[in-house]
Protein backbone atom coordinates (compact mmCIF):
# COMPACT_ATOMS: atom_id res chain seq x y z
CA UNK A 1 0.00 0.00 0.00
CA UNK A 2 2.60 2.71 0.78
CA UNK A 3 4.66 1.89 -2.31
CA UNK A 4 1.21 2.07 -4.48
CA UNK A 5 0.44 5.39 -2.77
CA UNK A 6 3.87 6.83 -2.87
CA UNK A 7 4.64 6.15 -6.43
CA UNK A 8 0.60 5.31 -8.38
CA UNK A 9 -2.09 6.22 -6.63
CA UNK A 10 -1.90 10.54 -7.97
CA UNK A 11 -2.32 9.58 -11.32
CA UNK A 12 -4.30 6.17 -11.08
CA UNK A 13 -6.12 6.45 -7.62
CA UNK A 14 -9.21 8.14 -6.11
CA UNK A 15 -10.74 9.85 -8.87
CA UNK A 16 -7.89 9.63 -11.16
CA UNK A 17 -7.40 6.67 -13.72
CA UNK A 18 -5.60 8.01 -16.40
CA UNK A 19 -5.28 5.27 -19.41
CA UNK A 20 -8.43 4.24 -18.25
CA UNK A 21 -6.24 2.69 -16.12
CA UNK A 22 -7.65 2.52 -11.84
CA UNK A 23 -5.88 0.31 -8.82
CA UNK A 24 -8.46 1.69 -6.40
CA UNK A 25 -9.59 -1.58 -5.39
CA UNK A 26 -8.46 -5.43 -6.40
CA UNK A 27 -11.38 -5.99 -9.12
CA UNK A 28 -10.09 -2.82 -11.00
CA UNK A 29 -7.01 -3.21 -10.66
CA UNK A 30 -6.98 -6.86 -12.50
CA UNK A 31 -9.21 -5.95 -14.50
CA UNK A 32 -6.97 -2.77 -16.36
CA UNK A 33 -4.81 -6.75 -17.12
CA UNK A 34 -1.90 -4.61 -15.38
CA UNK A 35 -0.86 -7.83 -12.96
CA UNK A 36 -1.27 -11.58 -13.50
CA UNK A 37 -1.53 -12.67 -9.34
CA UNK A 38 0.71 -15.43 -8.81
CA UNK A 39 3.58 -14.19 -11.83
CA UNK A 40 5.42 -11.38 -11.08
CA UNK A 41 7.27 -12.00 -14.21
CA UNK A 42 3.77 -11.46 -16.44
CA UNK A 43 2.36 -8.91 -14.92
CA UNK A 44 2.78 -5.79 -17.15
CA UNK A 45 2.62 -2.95 -14.14
CA UNK A 46 5.99 -4.23 -13.04
CA UNK A 47 7.88 -4.10 -16.48
CA UNK A 48 6.51 -0.39 -16.98
CA UNK A 49 8.22 0.10 -13.58
CA UNK A 50 11.65 -1.68 -14.36
CA UNK A 51 11.60 -0.36 -18.34
CA UNK A 52 14.30 1.85 -19.50
CA UNK A 53 12.05 3.01 -21.75
CA UNK A 54 11.60 7.08 -21.32
CA UNK A 55 8.31 6.86 -23.23
CA UNK A 56 6.69 3.36 -21.74
CA UNK A 57 8.43 3.68 -18.18
CA UNK A 58 6.25 4.32 -14.85
CA UNK A 59 6.09 6.59 -13.04
CA UNK A 60 6.78 8.73 -16.05
CA UNK A 61 10.34 10.27 -16.93
CA UNK A 62 9.71 13.27 -15.33
CA UNK A 63 8.59 11.93 -11.77
CA UNK A 64 10.93 9.73 -9.34
CA UNK A 65 11.64 5.77 -10.25
CA UNK A 66 10.49 3.30 -7.80
CA UNK A 67 14.05 1.70 -5.97
CA UNK A 68 14.98 -1.90 -6.80
CA UNK A 69 13.52 -2.58 -3.18
CA UNK A 70 10.58 -1.49 -3.46
CA UNK A 71 9.98 -3.20 -6.76
CA UNK A 72 10.84 -6.36 -5.21
CA UNK A 73 8.00 -5.73 -2.30
CA UNK A 74 5.77 -5.29 -4.95
CA UNK A 75 6.74 -8.56 -7.22
CA UNK A 76 6.70 -10.50 -3.92
CA UNK A 77 3.11 -9.33 -3.51
CA UNK A 78 1.69 -10.29 -6.99
CA UNK A 79 3.40 -13.69 -6.75
CA UNK A 80 1.74 -14.43 -3.01
CA UNK A 81 -1.51 -14.05 -5.14
CA UNK A 82 -2.05 -10.20 -5.15
CA UNK A 83 -3.89 -10.50 -1.42
CA UNK A 84 -6.29 -7.69 -0.93
CA UNK A 85 -7.54 -6.54 2.45
CA UNK A 86 -11.38 -7.01 2.44
CA UNK A 87 -12.95 -3.46 1.64
CA UNK A 88 -9.81 -1.79 1.45
CA UNK A 89 -9.91 0.70 -1.34
CA UNK A 90 -7.24 3.83 -2.49
CA UNK A 91 -10.29 5.80 -2.98
CA UNK A 92 -11.39 8.37 -0.62
CA UNK A 93 -13.49 7.09 1.38
CA UNK A 94 -16.42 9.89 1.71
CA UNK A 95 -17.98 7.27 4.41
CA UNK A 96 -17.68 8.07 8.21
CA UNK A 97 -18.72 5.99 10.46
CA UNK A 98 -21.29 7.71 12.78
CA UNK A 99 -20.63 7.59 16.76
CA UNK A 100 -24.09 8.92 18.30
CA UNK A 101 -27.36 5.96 18.29
CA UNK A 102 -29.99 7.67 15.74
CA UNK A 103 -33.81 6.91 15.92
CA UNK A 104 -34.98 5.31 12.96
CA UNK A 105 -38.53 5.58 11.56
CA UNK A 106 -40.39 2.59 10.24
CA UNK A 107 -41.91 2.80 7.13
CA UNK A 108 -44.25 -0.12 7.99
CA UNK A 109 -46.53 -1.79 7.48
CA UNK A 110 -47.61 -1.72 11.35
CA UNK A 111 -47.60 -5.72 11.20
CA UNK A 112 -44.29 -6.62 10.39
CA UNK A 113 -41.36 -6.88 12.58
CA UNK A 114 -39.61 -4.03 11.89
CA UNK A 115 -36.42 -5.30 10.56
CA UNK A 116 -39.17 -6.44 8.02
CA UNK A 117 -40.27 -3.75 7.29
CA UNK A 118 -36.69 -1.97 6.71
CA UNK A 119 -35.84 -4.82 4.14
CA UNK A 120 -39.59 -4.20 2.47
CA UNK A 121 -37.89 -0.83 1.15
CA UNK A 122 -34.56 -2.14 0.87
CA UNK A 123 -35.95 -4.73 -1.72
CA UNK A 124 -38.01 -1.88 -3.50
CA UNK A 125 -34.83 0.36 -3.73
CA UNK A 126 -33.04 -2.34 -4.97
CA UNK A 127 -35.25 -3.81 -7.09
CA UNK A 128 -34.51 -7.45 -5.48
CA UNK A 129 -37.76 -9.73 -4.81
CA UNK A 130 -37.40 -11.19 -1.37
CA UNK A 131 -36.93 -14.78 -0.56
CA UNK A 132 -40.16 -16.50 0.00
CA UNK A 133 -40.26 -17.99 3.78
CA UNK A 134 -38.29 -21.84 4.60
CA UNK A 135 -40.80 -24.45 5.34
CA UNK A 136 -41.28 -25.64 9.26
CA UNK A 137 -38.81 -28.79 8.73
CA UNK A 138 -35.92 -26.33 7.51
CA UNK A 139 -37.01 -23.19 9.73
CA UNK A 140 -36.91 -26.41 13.06
CA UNK A 141 -33.10 -27.45 11.76
CA UNK A 142 -31.74 -24.10 11.57
CA UNK A 143 -32.90 -22.69 14.51
CA UNK A 144 -31.99 -25.61 16.68
CA UNK A 145 -27.96 -25.49 14.78
CA UNK A 146 -27.98 -21.61 15.48
CA UNK A 147 -29.05 -21.80 19.45
CA UNK A 148 -27.77 -24.76 20.69
CA UNK A 149 -25.80 -26.83 17.89
CA UNK A 150 -27.33 -29.48 17.80
CA UNK A 151 -30.13 -31.21 15.17
CA UNK A 152 -33.68 -31.70 16.63
CA UNK A 153 -34.68 -35.12 17.67
CA UNK A 154 -36.91 -37.53 15.47
CA UNK A 155 -39.56 -36.67 18.44
CA UNK A 156 -38.67 -32.82 18.56
CA UNK A 157 -39.22 -32.71 14.69
CA UNK A 158 -42.28 -34.80 14.80
CA UNK A 159 -43.74 -32.85 17.37
CA UNK A 160 -43.05 -29.23 16.12
CA UNK A 161 -44.55 -30.81 12.68
CA UNK A 162 -47.45 -31.31 13.95
CA UNK A 163 -48.17 -28.50 15.97
CA UNK A 164 -50.78 -26.46 14.14
CA UNK A 165 -50.08 -23.33 16.39
CA UNK A 166 -49.44 -19.84 14.29
CA UNK A 167 -47.12 -18.94 16.74
CA UNK A 168 -45.22 -22.48 16.76
CA UNK A 169 -41.87 -21.03 15.61
CA UNK A 170 -41.56 -18.47 17.93
CA UNK A 171 -42.40 -20.63 20.57
CA UNK A 172 -39.87 -22.85 19.49
CA UNK A 173 -37.52 -19.78 19.30
CA UNK A 174 -38.34 -19.25 22.95
CA UNK A 175 -38.26 -23.25 24.26
CA UNK A 176 -34.31 -23.12 22.46
CA UNK A 177 -33.22 -20.31 24.30
CA UNK A 178 -34.93 -21.37 27.60
CA UNK A 179 -31.87 -24.33 27.64
CA UNK A 180 -29.65 -22.44 29.30
CA UNK A 181 -26.61 -24.49 29.50
CA UNK A 182 -27.29 -25.77 25.95
CA UNK A 183 -27.34 -22.32 24.56
CA UNK A 184 -24.61 -21.63 26.59
CA UNK A 185 -22.29 -24.37 25.35
CA UNK A 186 -23.26 -23.72 21.46
CA UNK A 187 -22.54 -19.93 21.82
CA UNK A 188 -18.95 -20.32 23.85
CA UNK A 189 -17.34 -20.93 20.64
CA UNK A 190 -18.49 -17.11 19.34
CA UNK A 191 -17.36 -15.78 22.26
CA UNK A 192 -13.87 -17.72 23.01
CA UNK A 193 -13.28 -16.87 19.70
CA UNK A 194 -14.09 -12.88 20.12
CA UNK A 195 -12.58 -12.70 23.39
CA UNK A 196 -9.36 -14.63 22.74
CA UNK A 197 -10.27 -17.19 25.36
CA UNK A 198 -8.24 -20.23 24.71
CA UNK A 199 -7.70 -23.39 26.45
CA UNK A 200 -4.28 -24.80 25.82
CA UNK A 201 -1.22 -23.18 24.00
CA UNK A 202 1.02 -20.14 24.20
CA UNK A 203 1.22 -18.39 27.29
CA UNK A 204 -0.18 -21.32 29.73
CA UNK A 205 2.61 -23.02 29.98
CA UNK A 206 4.63 -20.38 31.54
CA UNK A 207 1.78 -18.91 33.34
CA UNK A 208 1.23 -15.53 30.95
CA UNK A 209 -2.23 -16.04 30.26
CA UNK A 210 -5.10 -16.48 32.19
CA UNK A 211 -8.78 -18.01 30.98
CA UNK A 212 -11.74 -15.95 31.46
CA UNK A 213 -14.10 -19.51 31.06
CA UNK A 214 -15.77 -19.99 34.22
CA UNK A 215 -16.82 -16.51 34.28
CA UNK A 216 -18.31 -16.14 30.43
CA UNK A 217 -19.70 -19.64 31.21
CA UNK A 218 -21.34 -18.20 33.98
CA UNK A 219 -22.33 -14.78 32.39
CA UNK A 220 -23.81 -16.57 29.29
CA UNK A 221 -25.90 -18.95 31.70
CA UNK A 222 -26.97 -15.81 33.51
CA UNK A 223 -27.77 -13.89 30.10
CA UNK A 224 -26.08 -11.33 31.82
CA UNK A 225 -26.38 -7.91 29.91
CA UNK A 226 -23.78 -7.06 27.52
CA UNK A 227 -22.72 -3.26 28.85
CA UNK A 228 -22.39 -4.94 31.80
CA UNK A 229 -20.32 -7.62 30.49
CA UNK A 230 -18.02 -5.56 28.62
CA UNK A 231 -17.53 -3.24 31.67
CA UNK A 232 -16.38 -5.69 33.56
CA UNK A 233 -14.27 -7.38 31.07
CA UNK A 234 -12.44 -3.97 30.41
CA UNK A 235 -12.08 -3.16 34.50
CA UNK A 236 -12.47 -6.62 36.29
CA UNK A 237 -14.27 -6.47 39.19
CA UNK A 238 -12.63 -10.23 40.02
CA UNK A 239 -9.92 -11.61 38.78
CA UNK A 240 -12.50 -14.45 36.88
CA UNK A 241 -12.78 -11.57 34.19
CA UNK A 242 -8.80 -10.44 33.90
CA UNK A 243 -7.70 -12.80 31.46
CA UNK A 244 -8.84 -10.51 28.82
CA UNK A 245 -7.22 -7.51 29.47
CA UNK A 246 -4.20 -8.69 31.26
CA UNK A 247 -3.71 -10.61 27.58
CA UNK A 248 -0.56 -12.75 27.03
CA UNK A 249 2.90 -11.86 28.26
CA UNK A 250 5.15 -13.81 25.64
CA UNK A 251 8.51 -15.68 26.68
CA UNK A 252 11.69 -13.40 25.79
CA UNK A 253 11.81 -10.07 23.90
CA UNK A 254 8.34 -8.93 21.55
CA UNK A 255 8.33 -5.91 19.28
CA UNK A 256 6.71 -3.20 20.44
CA UNK A 257 3.30 -3.86 19.17
CA UNK A 258 3.06 -7.56 21.43
CA UNK A 259 3.58 -6.16 24.56
CA UNK A 260 0.27 -6.59 27.07
CA UNK A 261 -0.21 -2.95 26.60
CA UNK A 262 -0.79 -2.76 23.16
CA UNK A 263 -2.52 -6.39 23.31
CA UNK A 264 -4.88 -4.39 25.24
CA UNK A 265 -5.53 -1.32 23.39
CA UNK A 266 -6.06 -3.54 20.22
CA UNK A 267 -8.19 -6.27 21.68
CA UNK A 268 -10.86 -3.42 23.36
CA UNK A 269 -11.05 -1.39 19.73
CA UNK A 270 -11.29 -4.53 17.97
CA UNK A 271 -13.56 -6.33 20.07
CA UNK A 272 -16.09 -3.75 20.97
CA UNK A 273 -15.30 -1.37 18.45
CA UNK A 274 -14.71 -3.20 14.97
CA UNK A 275 -11.95 -0.96 15.10
CA UNK A 276 -8.51 -2.50 13.47
CA UNK A 277 -5.68 -0.97 15.59
CA UNK A 278 -3.05 -3.35 14.79
CA UNK A 279 -1.42 -1.91 12.07
CA UNK A 280 -2.11 2.10 14.38
CA UNK A 281 0.18 -0.08 17.07
CA UNK A 282 3.65 0.44 14.68
CA UNK A 283 2.85 3.39 12.24
CA UNK A 284 -0.38 5.79 11.22
CA UNK A 285 -2.56 3.23 9.77
CA UNK A 286 -2.50 2.53 5.85
CA UNK A 287 -6.05 1.26 5.95
CA UNK A 288 -7.77 3.59 8.41
CA UNK A 289 -7.84 6.98 10.01
CA UNK A 290 -6.72 5.58 12.98
CA UNK A 291 -2.84 6.99 14.49
CA UNK A 292 0.23 5.28 16.31
CA UNK A 293 -0.45 8.01 18.85
CA UNK A 294 -4.18 7.21 19.30
CA UNK A 295 -3.27 3.45 19.78
CA UNK A 296 -0.62 4.17 22.44
CA UNK A 297 -2.48 6.85 24.25
CA UNK A 298 -5.18 3.77 25.04
CA UNK A 299 -2.49 1.40 25.78
CA UNK A 300 -1.52 3.96 28.01
CA UNK A 301 -4.97 3.71 29.79
CA UNK A 302 -3.90 0.08 30.93
CA UNK A 303 0.27 1.05 31.50
CA UNK A 304 0.87 1.19 35.24
CA UNK A 305 4.39 2.86 34.42
CA UNK A 306 4.93 5.47 31.36
CA UNK A 307 4.80 4.55 27.90
CA UNK A 308 6.87 5.37 26.03
CA UNK A 309 5.77 5.49 22.07
CA UNK A 310 8.13 3.07 19.37
CA UNK A 311 7.63 3.93 15.72
CA UNK A 312 7.92 0.84 13.87
CA UNK A 313 9.84 -0.70 16.71
CA UNK A 314 12.02 2.21 17.50
CA UNK A 315 11.66 4.50 20.63
CA UNK A 316 10.57 8.06 19.90
CA UNK A 317 10.82 9.68 23.37
CA UNK A 318 7.41 10.60 23.04
CA UNK A 319 5.36 9.27 26.50
CA UNK A 320 1.79 8.75 25.70
CA UNK A 321 -1.30 10.14 27.87
CA UNK A 322 -4.13 7.99 28.47
CA UNK A 323 -6.87 8.89 26.65
CA UNK A 324 -10.23 7.48 25.24
CA UNK A 325 -10.65 7.84 21.23
CA UNK A 326 -13.89 9.28 21.20
CA UNK A 327 -13.36 12.58 23.96
CA UNK A 328 -16.86 14.00 22.42
CA UNK A 329 -18.26 11.28 24.89
CA UNK A 330 -15.95 12.70 27.76
CA UNK A 331 -12.52 11.53 28.56
CA UNK A 332 -10.45 9.35 31.35
CA UNK A 333 -8.41 11.18 33.60
CA UNK A 334 -4.76 10.54 32.83
CA UNK A 335 -3.81 11.41 36.47
CA UNK A 336 -5.99 8.90 38.35
CA UNK A 337 -4.60 5.64 39.79
CA UNK A 338 -4.73 2.75 36.97
CA UNK A 339 -8.19 0.71 38.20
CA UNK A 340 -9.90 4.09 38.34
CA UNK A 341 -8.86 4.82 34.70
CA UNK A 342 -9.88 1.35 33.53
CA UNK A 343 -13.62 2.07 35.38
CA UNK A 344 -13.90 5.41 33.41
CA UNK A 345 -13.19 3.90 30.22
CA UNK A 346 -15.61 0.93 30.54
CA UNK A 347 -18.50 3.62 31.27
CA UNK A 348 -17.28 5.36 28.64
CA UNK A 349 -16.81 2.44 26.64
CA UNK A 350 -20.81 1.49 27.03
CA UNK A 351 -21.79 4.85 27.47
CA UNK A 352 -25.37 5.58 26.30
CA UNK A 353 -24.35 8.24 23.57
CA UNK A 354 -21.88 5.64 22.04
CA UNK A 355 -23.40 4.02 19.14
CA UNK A 356 -20.21 2.28 17.52
CA UNK A 357 -20.70 -0.25 20.83
CA UNK A 358 -24.25 -1.26 20.13
CA UNK A 359 -23.40 -1.10 16.29
CA UNK A 360 -20.22 -3.81 16.48
CA UNK A 361 -22.04 -6.24 18.60
CA UNK A 362 -25.42 -6.28 16.90
CA UNK A 363 -23.54 -6.40 13.39
CA UNK A 364 -21.68 -9.28 14.76
CA UNK A 365 -24.61 -11.41 16.09
CA UNK A 366 -26.60 -10.23 12.33
CA UNK A 367 -23.51 -12.12 10.70
CA UNK A 368 -23.70 -15.29 12.74
CA UNK A 369 -27.47 -15.61 12.29
CA UNK A 370 -27.52 -14.72 8.83
CA UNK A 371 -24.25 -15.05 7.13
CA UNK A 372 -22.46 -12.28 6.46
CA UNK A 373 -22.91 -8.80 8.57
CA UNK A 374 -24.66 -5.30 7.96
CA UNK A 375 -21.21 -3.79 7.71
CA UNK A 376 -18.46 -6.83 6.03
CA UNK A 377 -15.98 -7.29 7.30
CA UNK A 378 -17.24 -7.11 11.09
CA UNK A 379 -14.04 -5.94 12.81
CA UNK A 380 -13.69 -3.42 10.01
CA UNK A 381 -16.99 -1.04 11.23
CA UNK A 382 -15.08 1.89 8.95
CA UNK A 383 -16.95 0.51 6.41
CA UNK A 384 -20.33 1.65 4.99
CA UNK A 385 -23.26 -0.68 5.39
CA UNK A 386 -25.47 -1.83 2.90
CA UNK A 387 -28.45 -0.48 5.10
CA UNK A 388 -27.82 2.29 7.67
CA UNK A 389 -31.06 2.48 8.49
CA UNK A 390 -31.43 -1.47 9.46
CA UNK A 391 -28.49 -1.55 11.30
CA UNK A 392 -28.71 2.23 13.69
CA UNK A 393 -32.33 0.78 14.23
CA UNK A 394 -31.36 -2.75 15.81
CA UNK A 395 -28.22 -1.11 17.58
CA UNK A 396 -30.91 1.50 19.38
CA UNK A 397 -33.60 -1.24 19.66
CA UNK A 398 -30.71 -3.62 21.26
CA UNK A 399 -29.92 -0.54 23.80
CA UNK A 400 -33.63 0.03 24.98
CA UNK A 401 -34.17 -3.80 25.35
CA UNK A 402 -31.09 -3.73 28.13
CA UNK A 403 -28.46 -5.05 25.94
CA UNK A 404 -30.05 -8.35 26.51
CA UNK A 405 -28.33 -10.50 23.93
CA UNK A 406 -31.01 -13.79 24.48
CA UNK A 407 -34.12 -11.08 23.34
CA UNK A 408 -32.12 -9.73 20.65
CA UNK A 409 -31.19 -12.87 18.87
CA UNK A 410 -35.05 -13.48 19.06
CA UNK A 411 -35.93 -10.55 17.69
CA UNK A 412 -33.69 -11.55 14.22
CA UNK A 413 -34.97 -14.95 14.72
CA UNK A 414 -39.05 -14.36 14.03
CA UNK A 415 -38.11 -11.84 11.42
CA UNK A 416 -38.83 -13.37 8.03
CA UNK A 417 -35.34 -12.01 6.69
CA UNK A 418 -34.14 -14.71 9.18
CA UNK A 419 -36.97 -17.37 8.14
CA UNK A 420 -36.30 -16.53 4.50
CA UNK A 421 -34.99 -19.77 1.84
CA UNK A 422 -30.99 -18.92 1.66
CA UNK A 423 -29.14 -17.73 -1.07
CA UNK A 424 -26.15 -19.38 -2.81
CA UNK A 425 -23.45 -17.76 -4.01
CA UNK A 426 -21.22 -18.87 -6.66
CA UNK A 427 -18.21 -16.77 -5.52
CA UNK A 428 -17.40 -14.63 -2.65
CA UNK A 429 -19.26 -10.78 -3.18
CA UNK A 430 -17.54 -7.98 -3.40
CA UNK A 431 -17.94 -4.27 -2.25
CA UNK A 432 -21.10 -4.14 -4.79
CA UNK A 433 -22.78 -6.88 -2.04
CA UNK A 434 -26.71 -6.40 -2.72
CA UNK A 435 -28.53 -8.40 0.51
CA UNK A 436 -31.21 -10.79 -0.88
CA UNK A 437 -31.50 -13.00 2.02
CA UNK A 438 -29.99 -14.86 4.30
CA UNK A 439 -26.08 -16.66 3.13
CA UNK A 440 -25.98 -20.26 3.05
Amino acid sequence: VPVLRAHCVKCHGGDEAKGGFSLNTRKLFLEGEAADPGNAKESHFLGLIASADLDMQMPPKDLPRVPAEQRRVLARWVNAGLPWTSGFTFRQNSYVPPLLPRQVDLPGPAGLNPIDQILVQHFRQTGQAPSASVDDSTFLRRASLDLVGLLPTPEQRQIFLASVSAKKREELVNDLLARDVDYTEHWLTFWNDLLRNDYTGTGFITGGRKQISKWLYRSLVDNKPYDQLARELIAPPTNDSRGFIDGIKWRGNVSAGQTVHMQFSQNISQVFLGINMKCASCHDSFIDRWTLEEAYNLAAVFAETPLEVNRCDKPTGVVAVPKWLFPELGQVDPKAPRETRLQQLAELMTHSDNGRFTRTVINRIWDRLMGRGIVHPVDAMGTEPWSEDLLDYLAARFASDGYDLRKFIHFVMTSQAYQSQSVILQKEPGQDYVYTGPLA
